[in-house]
């Protein structure tokens, strides 16, 4: 090592970049991984990135054993917005991690999150959380990237575990109130808060998790009294999405609907995503129009099979949850719920438009690894009909035509307005699909677009439906449920009338409805759009039509 290096280093450190910069490319040499490095990091430092990361990759790889260097390496990495590559490293030790070790799996951490890639974050937060067992930042991370994951009752065990150790600590009690209230346990989440209180935290802090308890009771005056105590700024998405529940259950429309509007843009890359989400649906609409009787007639199709999947669809928040409750009280039936299985075992035919290439054998291949993937989320159970719930397939008509010819499809529908409008009013994890409900008018144009998919499909494909209607449903459950178990070959059995109880027993639901399938049945959500007129003026246009072709009265 040059007797120059200390030099270079002081001056680094001193924040005499260009000085720094002069003595290392004098002496450096391209193998040497101290100059390389110190080189990178004055690059990094100066704002060049690109400059930079050359140097860093170099002196990691050079000398593999120094894992500072591969820190600062992966850290630039997700600085220059390459994710990615910090992934595709090697993962540090996990068993006995050295504060090496660990700094890189904060690093790895990171990565994940800028990668959107809530399966590695929670994997490294896991290990960080291990070793650091009183750390309420690790341990908080952990339990929301386990909720992202629908992992909920690992998520409260991290933090009922982590509550022992810091009992004081606000945002573990935060975050446990949510995971009790999203997993519909308000006694607990309404102990959690009383023994917070009596432990002396204040009040204030607790006003989210309260408003929380009193708008689930129906207490909405006190519920919109906490909530205003609280903080918008510490979760944006989720005060507004409460503030317009609470507003539109008090019919206080003008409100509800400017909270509905800033819940949606206070999504992280709220642009980007409405961008993606354009490109989907006008992927949607090219479907639609391949779609045709000659395309139709091009198909090869799998041989009918005894027990095929039943599938359940329809747009989103058409009512399909609260079906598939009923649906769950039957004990010849196992529903699995909103899994992308059919899209993923669709993926080896190639793209629905491009089916009339596929030939037998390949569409048998998708098929073997449709059942494989549902018959292992079925588990042990044997039941008569296993139903796959998942709204979206219903832009995969192609799919389930070809590989199951014989399939069952229960169509669930509601008025093009109310599913709408009930889809903006929510807050969902940004995907292609959902994405389109950030924004009404995107909302409307999803609808359009996953109708076109599926009327014309419905006009050239042999399809064997079912439609149910979300307001008979909820205003005459047996008059809509003894046709769908005829349909499906079954016994009437009265246990799929009592749709709370089953509810209670299925333990944590999948989407936004957790907390409405527990509920006595409420035919209010029925035309509420009507209370919103003003605000889908802009989209009546495009969503009138499609009511009157479903029956519905304008």
């Amino acid at each position: 090592m040059s007797s120059d290096f200390p030099k270079a280093v002081e001056a680094f450190q001193r924040g005499d970049l260009g000085l720094a910069l002069e003595i290392a490319t004098k002496t450096t040499t391209v193998d040497d991984p101290q100059w390389q490095h110190l080189i990178g990091l004055i690059h990094c430092r100066q704002g060049d990135l690109l400059r930079g990361l050359p140097h860093l990759q170099l002196a990691a790889e050079t000398d593999p054993a120094n894992l500072p260097f591969k820190v600062m390496y992966a850290r630039a990495l997700v600085d220059a917005g390459r994710p990615d590559d910090v992934l595709a490293m090697a993962r540090p030790r996990a068993t006995h991690p050295t504060a090496a070790d660990l700094a890189l799996w904060h690093a790895r951490a990171e990565a994940a999150a800028a990668a959107a890639d809530t399966t590695e974050a929670a994997d490294a937060w896991k290990v960080i959380s291990d070793c650091e067992p009183r750390s309420a930042e690790a341990r908080s991370n952990l339990a929301k990237c386990m909720m992202a994951l629908e992992r909920f009752s690992g998520a409260q065990a991290v933090l009922e575990a982590g509550l022992q150790h810091s009992p004081f600590d606000i945002s573990t009690i935060m975050t446990l109130g949510l995971i009790y209230e999203r997993t519909n346990q308000l006694d607990r989440l309404a102990r959690l808060i009383d023994e917070a209180v009596e432990r002396g935290i204040s009040t204030d802090k607790l006003s989210f998790l309260r408003a929380l308890r009193e708008q689930r009771a129906g207490n909405l005056a006190t519920a919109r009294e906490h909530l205003l105590r609280s903080n918008c700024a510490d979760d944006p998405v989720r005060w507004n999405r409460l503030r317009a529940k609470i507003a539109d259950r008090e019919g206080d429309v003008e409100t509800a609907f400017d909270a509905t509007v800033a819940l949606n843009q206070s999504t992280p890359d709220f642009d980007a995503w409405r961008q993606r989400a354009a490109i989907y649906r006008q992927q949607l609409r090219d479907l639609a129009a391949t779609m045709t009787t000659d395309w139709a007639r091009q198909l090869v199709t799998c041989d009918t099979i005894e027990r095929a999947p039943v599938f359940l669809v329809g747009f989103p928040r058409s009512g399909t949850t609260l079906l598939d409750t009923f649906l769950m009280g039957h004990p010849s039936i196992r529903v699995i719920e909103e899994r992308e299985i059919l899209r993923r075992a669709g993926e080896i035919c190639g793209a629905q438009a491009q089916l009339p290439l596929a030939n037998h054998g390949t569409l048998e291949r998708a098929r073997r690894a449709y059942l494989d993937e549902l018959g292992r989320r079925a588990g042990s159970a044997n039941p008569a009909k296993i139903i796959d719930k998942n709204p979206f397939n219903m832009v995969l008509p192609g799919f389930i035509h070809t590989l199951f010819p014989s399939a069952q499809v229960i169509f669930a529908k509601r008025h093009p307005c109310d599913a709408v409008l009930s889809g903006f009013m929510q807050s969902f994890t940004p995907n292609l699909g959902m994405a389109s409900f950030m924004d009404i008018a995107d909302a409307a144009d999803l609808y359009d677009a996953m109708m076109d998919v599926w009327t014309n499909a419905a006009n050239v494909l042999d399809l064997n439906t079912h439609a149910v209607t979300y307001e008979k449903l909820v205003e005459k459950p047996e008059d809509q449920l003894r046709p769908v178990i005829e349909f499906l070959g079954l016994e009437w059995d009265d246990r799929l009338l009592d749709h709370r109880a089953t509810a209670k027993n299925r333990g944590a639901i999948p989407n936004t409805s957790y907390d409405q399938v527990t509920e006595k049945l409420n035919p209010q959500p029925i035309g509420r759009w009507r209370r919103y007129e003003k605000q889908l003026q802009p989209v009546l246009a495009v969503l009138q039509p499609w009511a009157e072709r479903l029956g519905y009265i304008i």
